[in-house]
């Protein structure tokens, strides 16, 4: 369901707006963030931004900034992580209903200038801007479980339990299991 069909159209450029502030400056990127966020919301429907809603990027860019303005998922909450695939690709997921939803950066016309291309962005129908798929990864763990910080026996830094391994029978950080060091 594209929002423009719901009046949308507005709300779409103020959150662009807000976006553009985090952001630094306005661009093609950070529409397609924005863009594909107000979509993802509209399909998904949650019933409140909450630690429910998570994001699963699969590329690094501007619309990062836009996604985490708009979706309300940040680095620090632990809701949105970057997967790289080199693709213009969106995992969203809303924990509390289950749903979630893929949306991919379709080829767009080559003969618009920046600031043509972002307004596209912005006001296209859907099915032009992007093609909307099954998610490629599960949900993210929600984050707001907290976990108890171990001390590495190898290197003293402490680490939370999550990234602890056992390399040789000793429990060490992640950092020195790839390294292939256990207590000494």
């Amino acid at each position: 369901m594209d929002i423009l069909e719901h009046g949308g159209k507005e709300m779409i450029e103020e959150m662009y707006k807000k976006a553009g502030e985090l952001h630094g400056h306005y661009c093609p990127g950070l529409a397609i963030g924005v863009r594909a966020t107000a979509e993802a919301l509209e399909i998904l429907k949650p019933s409140k931004k909450a630690h429910n809603l998570c994001c699963i990027a699969e590329n690094r860019a501007c619309y990062l900034d836009g996604i985490q303005m708009i979706f309300g998922t940040t680095m620090g909450n632990g809701n949105i992580e970057l997967r790289e695939t080199g693709k213009t690709a969106f995992n969203f997921y809303d924990r509390a209903t289950g749903r979630s939803v893929r949306l991919v950066a379709k080829v767009w016309p080559e003969n618009l200038s920046r600031d043509e291309l972002t307004d596209y962005i912005l006001t296209a129908p859907l099915e032009a801007v992007f093609d909307q798929t099954e998610v490629h990864f599960e949900a993210p763990a929600d984050t707001f479980k907290r976990h108890k910080s171990i001390v590495c026996p190898r290197c003293g830094e402490a680490c939370t339990e999550p990234f602890l391994r056992v390399v040789d029978g000793v429990v060490v950080c992640l950092d020195c299991a790839i390294a292939g060091r256990a207590a000494q």
